[in-house]
């Protein structure tokens, strides 16, 4: 509908603090404990009533650890600061590697990021949303949230944005004060959604999948068939080798597709097929590709979501009536929300490009190393991520992390690389509000000073630390 009202009313300020945080995933976590470290008076606002996003709440949705936890190229012996300091302590919970057993250690994730929230003096606002920026000319100096006490006003010398999304640049965006900009990702957003099935007799599946013949020829062509026509891919096919005679029988009973569209917006399928099961759960989760994903539609999300929940009760119901041990198997849990590999993110100072990883570029305000994959090196070596990345265009008093301050590719929403963008942002934000300037006014090389000696955050070699001044 065209019609639009304006609406004018008192909103009582809840909150004048130093730094305040929108979103508490991984980036948003590590930026509040980070900037409460370092004395700043820090409040951390999340949508949800925990924090550790698609770690914590979203069950991991995909992903691993070991590239954060000691990736070869950047830190073999582990990361350093605010985010080694998380892992080191989550894994004394988690009985080994982190992300080893999503649905136990997202339980982990969200306890450890709590305690860390409250030793270091972060005040939480669980259960909020993000609204509107406040805007005095193009400078953000807090947020409007809404929550069960109705809607707030949040004061504050820094805003940070990591609500994954660009939620607050979109905002003001919308407002139409500033010349600020966002990426509406349309390129590469690729939701997914963790879920776990329960009561599977897992004896009897692991024996089927041991001795499970082979499927034919004919049914193999069949099922790359059917993903290179979807997905333009057929590596999916190997984690479905012993299902596949049972899924073509379904498709033509007309029973169920493990592909189905959602309306004409996407295309879901099990992501990487189903994983090992783990006391007595098999967890899987769903991927939904499509050109007109847009994570900044909530009609289009709803739909999204609607259709991907139907899909995973419908799998579960397949697997039922075809696998053996899953006879009396239940859905156990969905993962409460989408995580994301892209979606809508700011237009910042600085856009890294995929030009720039495989040349390896350098920047004068480089703060931490990155490479082009989450597995393997795409460049020769390593490219800076420069600090204007995290600067969003045309607006003050603000900064960028996570997925709301990457434009994909190249590939930056690996956990290590978000990590440390939290732990970067988090203490910009601290040096801003002390030294009472914008975070596009701070001393880079003070920051990078504290990053390299401080954090244990290495930005090169000796020669390269001389280079920049920083040995």
């Amino acid at each position: 509908m065209g019609e639009m009202i304006e609406v004018q009313r008192r909103v009582p300020v809840v909150a004048d603090v130093d730094v305040l945080v929108a979103g508490g995933g991984i980036a948003g976590a590590t930026a509040a404990v980070t900037a409460g470290r370092e004395g700043a008076h820090v409040m951390l606002v999340e949508r949800f009533g925990t924090l550790g996003g698609n770690m914590g709440p979203g069950m991991f949705s995909g992903g691993s650890m070991p590239y954060a936890h000691g990736h070869p190229h950047v830190m073999p012996e582990g990361l350093k600061g605010i985010p080694g300091e998380f892992i080191n302590r989550a894994e004394g919970y988690a009985d080994g590697e982190l992300g080893h057993d999503y649905f136990r250690d997202s339980q982990v994730v969200s306890y450890v990021w709590l305690k860390m929230a409250e030793e270091n003096n972060v005040r939480l606002l669980l259960n909020t949303h993000v609204g509107d920026p406040i805007l005095e000319g193009n400078h953000v100096a807090g947020l409007l949230v809404e929550n069960k006490s109705g809607m707030q006003a949040i004061r504050a010398k820094v805003v940070i944005d990591a609500t994954g999304d660009a939620d607050v640049v979109a905002r003001a965006c919308l407002l139409g004060q500033t010349s600020a900009a966002v990426d509406e990702g349309e390129g590469y957003s690729h939701p997914g959604m963790y879920f776990a099935i329960g009561g599977v007799d897992v004896e009897k599946y692991q024996n089927f999948l041991a001795n499970a013949p082979a499927p034919s020829p004919e049914d193999v062509r069949w099922a790359e068939e059917m993903f290179t026509k979807e997905f333009g891919l057929r590596w999916y096919v190997r984690s479905l080798n012993p299902l596949i005679p049972f899924l073509k029988r379904s498709v033509y009973m007309g029973q169920y597709n493990i592909v189905r569209r959602i309306g004409d917006l996407a295309v879901i399928t099990v992501d990487h097929g189903f994983y090992p099961p783990r006391h007595g759960l098999v967890g899987a989760q769903v991927g939904l590709w499509g050109p007109k994903i847009h994570s900044g539609d909530a009609a289009m999300w709803t739909q999204l979501e609607v259709g991907a929940r139907l899909y995973i009760f419908d799998t579960v119901q397949f697997l039922r009536r075809h696998v053996p041990g899953f006879e009396r198997a239940y859905l156990h849990m969905i993962s409460p929300y989408f995580h994301a590999r892209g979606g809508r993110s700011a237009v910042c100072d600085y856009c890294m490009s995929q030009e720039d990883v495989m040349r390896g570029a350098r920047f004068d305000d480089v703060v931490f190393l990155v490479y082009g994959s989450e597995r393997e090196q795409e460049a020769p070596g390593s490219s800076d991520f420069p600090y204007r990345q995290f600067l969003p265009r045309g607006l003050e008093g603000i900064l960028t992390a996570g997925r709301s301050t990457i434009i994909q590719p190249p590939t930056m929403r690996t956990r290590w690389k978000v990590f440390l963008m939290g732990q970067v942002v988090g203490l910009a934000a601290a040096i801003a509000a002390r030294d009472g300037l914008t975070p596009r006014q701070i001393d880079v090389k003070k920051l990078q000073r504290l990053l390299v000696h401080k954090y244990h955050i290495p930005l090169g070699p000796p020669e390269r630390l001389r280079e920049l001044g920083l040995a």
